[in-house]
């Protein structure tokens, strides 16, 4: 895949382009970047023309990014919208994404249904309904994983240092070692000292602290064909959830995959292909 920059109304996103065919658009997960997902996407190049983007405060895009002005993942919504809108704003297109991308994939759909043709939505980033329900009407809640990530590491003497330090641990630790390599080369950068996160940890804070609360209401909005696909351990989508969606009329499929993590993407990658490609096979159906 070829890495190239958008001009955007909001400023320049760097993407990973390929292929020809039906519109693809690919939305990483918080604190990731469309590197790594690269070896996932190759094989769909041969039938679809791919976009994978990072998103702002994240990878090798360089809006601006404020900690302090993230307050919603609409933010993420509005600048995907855009992108599409400066690539090919006619074509219909299949948006997939994983994590905070799949969720931010539905709130773009929800704002511009009307050129989304399908959508795979994997292992969705989302507060439990109840909870999202409560936060709209003004409750407050504590958030784990915003605590945990402001207190990342975010520098090291370089990116072998990096490597060393994150291989096999924490979130890593399901991660073969080339989606770890491709995670680096797309999500550090080089400094005089060294290397550094490229989402910071005061920014991926932030992105998880702005998590929407808005998932189950942006489904009204839905009328493309959807499959979703959620881990079996570590998932964010839980069974009610699960629930809602398969029983939603535009879900062709609903399924929680066994042996799987939140990062089923690189643990089942034929499994997103087959489903992107059972997606476009339902859009383009009489």
């Amino acid at each position: 895949m070829d890495r190239i920059t958008i001009s955007t109304p909001a400023g320049p996103v760097s993407a990973l382009s390929a292929g020809t065919g039906p519109r693809l658009h690919f939305a990483h997960a918080t604190g990731m970047n469309a590197q790594l997902y690269a070896q996932l996407l190759a094989p769909l190049a041969g039938d679809f023309a791919i976009t994978a983007s990072d998103a702002r405060g994240h990878g090798l895009t360089r809006l601006p990014a404020d900690p302090a002005a993230l307050t919603s993942w609409d933010d993420f919504a509005d600048d995907l919208n855009r992108l599409l809108d400066v690539i090919d704003g006619g074509a219909n297109w299949i948006l997939a994404g994983h994590s905070m991308g799949a969720a931010v994939s539905i709130l773009a759909a929800a704002q511009r249904p009307d050129r989304v043709a399908g959508m795979v939505l994997i292992d969705p980033a989302m507060l439990p309904f109840d909870v999202a329900a409560a936060v709209r009407a003004g409750a407050a809640i504590p958030n784990p994983m915003a605590d945990q990530a402001a207190k990342r590491r975010s520098h090291f003497a370089s990116r072998a240092d990096a490597r060393a330090a994150w291989h096999g641990r924490g979130v890593f630790r399901t991660w073969a070692d080339a989606d770890l390599d491709a995670y680096i080369a797309g999500g550090m950068i080089d400094t005089a000292d060294g290397a550094a996160l490229a989402c910071t940890p005061a920014y991926e804070s932030a992105t998880f602290r702005s998590v929407s609360s808005h998932i189950e209401p942006a489904m009204a909005a839905l009328h493309c064909p959807f499959i979703l696909l959620a881990g079996e351990q570590g998932s964010t989508v839980r069974d009610a959830e699960l629930a809602a969606f398969a029983g939603h009329p535009a879900c062709v499929r609903a399924e929680r995959l066994a042996g799987t993590t939140h990062f089923l993407p690189l643990e089942r990658p034929e499994q997103v292909e087959a489903a992107i490609r059972a997606v476009s096979r339902a859009s383009s159906a009489p």
